[in-house]
């Protein structure tokens, strides 16, 4: 009997179900899932609303989300934290079984396992498994890992909503360079066939071996992220430096992904990140369009190791965010518990205060007495009209147009970084 070969795109699925069966990724210890909650920038739900429904979404039983490719959980845990007790329904899918255990272990232990679905199978396969629209669709680090990363954006866009949004993280090109360079090397020394215990051991051994001035070397000890990755576990070493399928993205490049799968992009996880002004202050860039401005932002910035965005149906029309001054709007915190960061700081003395939460997320503004006002006057509940009028109260040498001025300047700041959006004023 002849055998007969398997497709190469069935090989490549089957390499990287196998590496997650042994190596779950990320790697999480469900015993300690209490210490600390992971909040994904992308998953923040408020961001999410404001994008939906222009804050109005409502999250009840009828809400329905896919964390697809959810691995051990980080996303899903996050997501089913933020919807606690509103009866929304949560479903996890991935291609690993061992990866759904944690997730599913993780969720016990913070009592919301009875919130999600788990779900064994490809992204590809899971339009034909009758798990309905989704409202809100989180794919984060999976994409790129796929034989065909067309196949599974169009598979995320046909299990969308005609009103959801699909939020997704994927890998940048240019900051992942010594990435690649390892890679490239460990590919000719660890082969596929030597298994993952001597690979691992040829990988620890090359890093200490190699001269420190190796680019690759170099770069992978000098960035934070890809340092944690490798120090942290042999999963994350494992999936950063001998994955079997990686395949890094420019923005160019997601823009015409998305265009393929008629889907579109409605904004990026850190906005600031995509804006030349961020790198080049005054810079002239007036002939660009907004995809052309984005790539010139990630050539300026140099360094990009991922991509996260927002994207939607092409033809569907999305809510438009009202303007930093727009009187009716409601400024609400996008970041899970910011409040407790936020109190402290505005209480404590300085003339400058610094917000941090996390990569990218970090942003200094103006201390004094009107900015701490304004700032502490958001609450989720009153409009921009009431906290410039409760200003122009507290602060009369300023006139109002030099308070709003300062509050747009401040809301602006905030919303560049995701920390802060805006609901669109009630009908």
């Amino acid at each position: 009997m002849v055998a007969v070969e398997k497709p190469q795109t069935e090989v490549v699925r089957e390499t990287v179900h196998q590496q997650y069966e042994s190596l779950p990724y990320p790697a999480r210890d469900p015993e300690q899932e209490l210490e600390m909650l992971r909040q994904p920038t992308v998953c923040e739900l408020p961001r999410v609303n404001a994008l939906l429904g222009g804050g109005h979404r409502v999250f009840d039983s009828t809400f329905r989300v896919l964390d697809a490719g959810c691995g051990t959980g980080d996303a899903t845990v996050f997501l089913a934290h933020q919807l606690r007790g509103t009866g929304a329904r949560i479903v996890a899918l991935d291609l690993s079984g061992a990866s759904l255990d944690i997730a599913r272990r993780r969720l016990r232990a913070r009592g919301l396992e009875d919130a999600v679905d788990f779900v064994q199978a490809p992204i590809e396969e899971a339009p034909s498994l009758g798990l309905g629209e989704f409202d809100f669709i989180s794919s984060s680090g999976v994409l790129h890992h796929l034989p065909s990363p067309e196949a599974g954006m169009r598979a995320l866009r046909d299990m969308l909503k005609p009103d959801g949004a699909i939020a997704v993280m994927v890998y940048a090109k240019y900051g992942r360079e010594p990435v690649y360079l390892m890679q490239s090397l460990l590919r000719m020394l660890a082969p596929a066939e030597f298994g993952e215990e001597r690979r691992l051991r040829i990988l620890r051994r090359a890093l200490q071996a190699l001269p420190q001035e190796n680019r690759g070397v170099r770069g992978l000890l000098d960035t934070p992220l890809f340092h944690s990755e490798i120090a942290r576990s042999d999963a994350g070493a494992y999936d950063l430096l001998l994955h079997s399928q990686d395949r890094p993205y420019t923005v160019p490049e997601i823009y015409d992904w998305l265009d393929g799968a008629g889907l579109r992009l409605l904004d990026w996880g850190v906005p600031r990140a995509y804006r030349p002004e961020t790198y080049w202050p005054g810079s002239d860039l007036g002939h660009l369009d907004v995809a052309q401005r984005a790539a010139v932002a990630e050539l300026m910035h140099g360094r990009m190791a991922k991509h996260q965005f927002y994207a939607a149906h092409a033809e569907v029309s999305m809510p438009v965010q009202p303007q930093a001054d727009e009187r009716g709007a409601v400024p609400v915190w996008t970041a899970w518990g910011f409040d407790a960061q936020l109190g402290p700081a505005l209480a404590g003395a300085g003339a400058r205060l610094k917000f941090t939460m996390g990569e990218e997320r970090e942003v200094t503004v103006n201390g004094d007495a009107l900015n701490r006002r304004l700032l502490g006057d958001v609450d989720g509940q009153r409009t921009v009209g009431a906290i410039l009028d409760s200003a122009r109260g507290a602060f009369p040498a300023q006139t109002a147009d030099q308070i709003r001025r300062r509050w747009v300047e401040l809301c602006d700041s905030m919303r560049e970084i995701a920390a802060l959006v805006l609901y669109a004023p009630a009908a």
